[in-house]
């Protein structure tokens, strides 16, 4: 909702496009290449740390963006602080008590009255420029094109929310409803984000009414992420009760901790977006350009179908190569020199060749008829272990 509108900015119309086509289409890939609830399952319970610091560092990313939109006077009014608090919390309990689809259409449809609202009150599209050349004439969005791809298409394969959804479908269903969900609704939701990417930068001009339905959309969305998340964090806990209860418990506490750093912190607003703001956005954002996907591609992908187990070799490897990573990924997002990123995404590509080769790949679960427990994966693992275990043993004899 918001990194469009720094992208459009810094390299014009062509940061949307590698910014909205990554993520389109790796989100909507997931329902075709998760082929059975059963690798949903499997995925989530081998690497259910990361998973779980996904989610963590997603609702961090919110409470960032949220704390910075509840005081950065882009809507007049003392009152607006509290208002924003209320609202966010109001759409995060939303999230942390949704049980099936409708409960999502809810968050969907007040966004849609509230962008329709935006329009008819006067919201004016401008359309950016084509943006800047960079380094050796080469347009600066090209290098960052690599590291949006690389982000997007494997950052889904850690997110509890997708697999969950995965893990409620069969498949057909989930390529019907990622790519639909993703390619229609979630992608009418990014246009808009290029629609009012001019008016929060300054170049355009609209009353109070558009901003803060603009606003009113983004505490929405972000709030029923955040319930989402938080949810899936606590899922560990056994019984739905137990996961509503924690969560009410959980998002008292966002909502006290909005609250007070609203009452002591203050930034001050410059040209529209504060450069304290945008500088903890883009280091929380780099969690999704750097960490996470490197995880996916360097130890969830190896791992993969395999009866491999994670090892030491693995999570040294990651890390290393993210460490290595990290000063040229500074150098890009950070310094705006955006050429040197290319050498960190290659340098994550080629950190692969240090995993060891997955040996003795197991058979891939096969579909079940019954959607299994989505909070209880041992029954799955352990039927997928034992079916391991007989493959195994008719081979040797």
């Amino acid at each position: 909702m918001f990194l469009p509108v720094l992208l459009v900015r810094d390299y014009g119309i062509w940061g949307f496009v590698v910014f909205a086509l990554p993520n389109v289409f790796g989100a909507a890939a997931m329902g075709w290449v998760v082929r059975t609830r059963e690798a949903s399952h499997w995925c989530v319970a081998q690497h259910e740390f990361l998973v779980r610091l996904f989610s963590a560092v997603t609702v961090v990313f919110h409470l960032w963006f949220v704390w910075y939109l509840s005081h950065a006077g882009w809507v007049s009014g003392e009152w607006w602080a509290w208002i924003t608090v209320g609202i966010f919390g109001l759409a995060l309990f939303s999230g942390l008590k949704a049980e099936s689809p409708s409960d999502a259409l809810t968050p969907f449809l007040m966004s849609v009255l509230v962008i329709a609202f935006a329009f008819l009150v006067g919201l004016e599209v401008k359309i950016p420029p084509m943006g800047e050349r960079g380094f050796w004439g080469i347009p600066a969005v090209a290098w960052v094109a690599p590291v949006c791809i690389f982000g997007f298409l494997l950052c889904p394969y850690l997110d509890a929310t997708f697999h969950r959804a995965r893990q409620n479908l069969d498949a057909p269903g989930s390529r019907v409803a990622f790519g639909i969900g993703f390619g229609a609704f979630f992608f009418a939701m990014i246009i808009f984000t290029l629609a009012y990417s001019g008016l929060l930068l300054g170049n355009a001009i609209a009353g109070p009414r558009v901003l803060t339905a603009i606003v009113l959309h983004m505490l929405i969305q972000s709030g029923f992420t955040c319930g989402l998340h938080i949810r899936e964090m606590s899922s560990s806990l056994g019984t739905a009760h137990q996961v509503r209860m924690r969560g009410t418990i959980v998002s008292a506490g966002v909502i006290a901790l909005l609250g007070g750093a609203v009452a002591v912190f203050r930034f001050q607003v410059t040209e529209n977006i504060s450069p304290a703001f945008e500088l903890g956005y883009r280091i929380i954002l780099s969690a999704y350009g750097l960490f996470f996907p490197a995880y996916v591609w360097l130890v969830m992908i190896p791992l993969w179908k395999s009866d491999r187990t994670l090892s030491a070799r693995h999570i040294l490897v990651w890390l290393g190569a993210c460490a290595i990573a990290t000063p040229t990924f500074w150098m890009g997002f950070m310094q705006k020199q955006e050429w040197w990123l290319v050498p960190g995404v290659i340098l994550l590509i080629a950190a692969r060749l240090l995993i060891p080769s997955a040996g003795g790949a197991g058979s891939p679960p096969q579909e079940s008829p019954v959607p299994p427990n989505p909070r209880d994966p041992r029954p799955v693992l352990s039927a997928a272990a034992e079916g391991s275990r007989d493959q195994d043993l008719h081979s040797r004899s």
